[in-house]
């Protein structure tokens, strides 16, 4: 892959594999964020089909996806994206590489957080997801963004 994304995973797939404790905590960051980004751009990319990408309605939309309610939205008990297999599945690596990110960017120096081999799964699983969010049906890809992106309201 030659997209930032792409970049992303293969920086993560490098640092996952150096002896550094520090490299592969940032290995495990990395793929989160490779993660989110596709995200970020399957989601404004839906939306705005005729969009040009540089515009800044685009990078508005972009930048719309939020790290907090992105778990939320994955998390919420009943949503369409617990009911759809492959957003689903993606959900649950999002909260995992959000979760591991949290530990590798904010706890104390440790050599023993992340070995070779974990950092490793991370960044294997989060470029599974990235080829998943990829793939998704557009029908799949609208729900995704409309979930993500926009706040639930009571009725």
């Amino acid at each position: 892959m030659t997209t930032m994304v792409g970049r992303f995973l293969d920086l993560a797939d490098q640092l996952a594999q150096e002896k550094s404790a520090a490299l592969r905590r940032r290995a495990v960051s990395t793929a989160y964020y490779a993660v989110f980004h596709a995200l970020a751009k399957s989601c404004a990319g839906i939306l705005l089909q005729s969009i040009d990408r540089k515009s800044d309605v685009y990078q508005r939309v972009y930048r719309a996806l939020d790290h907090g309610p992105l778990k939320n939205a994955f998390e919420a008990g009943v949503s369409p994206l617990k009911g759809r297999a492959p957003l689903q599945k993606i959900g649950e690596v999002v909260i995992l590489l959000q979760s591991e990110r949290h530990r590798a960017d904010y706890m104390p120096p440790s050599k023993a957080l992340f070995s070779p081999d974990q950092s490793g799964a991370l960044t294997a699983m989060a470029r599974e997801t990235v080829t998943e969010i990829d793939s998704l049906s557009s029908r799949d890809r609208v729900v995704l963004a409309t979930w993500l992106l926009f706040k639930s309201r009571s009725p």
